[in-house]
C-alpha cells in the first residue's frame, strides 16, 4: 500500500493463497521515523506465551499486576486449555469472575483470545536510547546493523 519501503528481508517466507512471500526484516516508514522488528512467538501453549500474547495485561481491566491465567469458559463448564479459551487476568478479576462465564460475571474482554501468528510485530520509536538498546541486545537481527548509524561520539 506504499506506506513503507522494504529495505531487507529475512530468509523465511510466509504462504498465502496467492503465493509465497519473504518476511520483511527492515522497513523504512517515511512519515513515522520508527524501526519495526519482528519478535518470534512460539506456538507452544504455555502460561508464558499466553502472557506474552496478551502483552502482560489483564484482559478484563488492563492491570499489569498479579497476573494469572483465566479460562474464559471455566473448566467446570467444559472449558479447555486452548489459545481461544485462555487469557491473562489479574488475580482480582480472575477471582471476581470465578466459575462464571464472562457474561454471567458482567465482565468484558478487551480483545477476543486467538492463537498468535508465528510473528508478532513490535514497533520501537527510533530514539538514541532505542538505538543503544538495540546495539547491546543479543537478539538484534544482523539485517538491521547497517541501518543503525553510530552516533558521532562513539568509536
Amino acid at each position: 500500500m506504499d506506506k513503507a519501503d522494504v529495505l531487507e528481508y529475512y530468509d523465511q517466507t510466509v504462504n498465502s493463497p496467492t503465493g509465497s512471500f519473504y518476511i520483511p526484516a527492515v522497513l523504512r516508514v517515511p512519515h513515522l521515523l520508527q524501526v519495526v522488528k519482528r519478535r518470534r512467538v512460539k506456538n507452544s501453549l504455555s502460561r508464558k506465551n499466553i502472557l506474552l500474547r496478551d502483552d502482560y495485561t489483564c484482559q478484563y481491566c488492563s492491570s499489569r499486576e498479579n497476573l494469572t491465567i483465566d479460562h474464559v469458559i471455566p473448566i467446570s463448564r467444559g472449558g479447555e486449555w486452548t489459545w481461544q479459551n485462555l487469557v491473562a487476568a489479574c488475580s482480582r478479576c480472575n477471582s471476581k469472575k470465578g466459575q462464571k462465564t464472562v457474561e454471567e460475571a458482567h465482565m468484558k474482554l478487551l480483545k477476543s483470545p486467538k492463537e498468535p501468528k508465528d510473528y508478532d510485530i513490535v514497533a520501537i520509536p527510533l530514539t538514541n536510547a532505542a538505538i543503544r538498546m538495540l546495539r547491546t541486545s543479543k537478539g538484534m537481527p544482523e539485517e538491521w546493523r547497517q541501518y543503525l548509524a553510530k552516533p558521532s561520539h562513539e568509536p
